[in-house]
C-alpha cells in the first residue's frame, strides 16, 4: 500500500513538474538541425578561442565572439521548438553561459600548468 502512495507521489511530481510539451513532428527538423548548429557552433567557438589565443591576432578573438552570439541564439531557438520553459529554459542559457566561460578558464588552467616546463626548458641540464 505504501508503495502504491510512493508511485503517485513521483507521477504527481513528474507531471507536475518535469512534463514537456511534445515537440510537433513538423519541428522535429528544425530541432534537429538547431541540436546539431549547438553543437558545431561550441566546437568552432572553441577552436577560435585557442586560435586567437596561440597566436594572439585579434580577429579570431572577435570571431569567436561573433560565433558565440550565434551560439546564443541557437540555443534560443532550440528552446522555443522544444517548448523549453522553468528550469529547463533556465538550464540551458545556465549550459550556453557556462559554455561561454570554459575555453577561457581551460585556457588559463593550461597557462598554468605549463609554465612550470616552460621555466625547467630554459635550463638545459637542470
Amino acid at each position: 500500500m505504501g508503495d502504491l502512495y510512493a508511485k503517485s507521489f513521483v507521477i504527481a511530481c513528474f507531471t507536475r513538474r518535469m512534463l514537456i510539451e511534445p515537440v510537433a513532428l513538423a519541428d522535429f527538423f528544425l530541432s534537429f538541425f538547431s541540436a546539431a548548429m549547438i553543437i558545431l557552433l561550441g566546437a568552432l567557438y572553441a577552436g577560435l578561442f585557442a586560435w586567437a589565443k596561440i597566436t594572439a591576432q585579434y580577429r579570431f578573438q572577435l570571431g569567436a565572439w561573433f560565433v558565440y552570439f550565434a551560439l546564443l541564439i541557437t540555443v534560443g531557438l532550440f528552446s522555443q521548438i522544444n517548448h523549453f520553459s522553468g528550469y529547463w529554459l533556465g538550464l540551458s542559457f545556465l549550459m550556453a553561459a557556462g559554455y561561454g566561460w570554459m575555453p577561457y578558464l581551460i585556457w588559463r588552467l593550461c597557462a598554468a600548468t605549463h609554465a612550470d616546463e616552460s621555466e625547467h626548458s630554459q635550463h638545459p641540464g637542470g
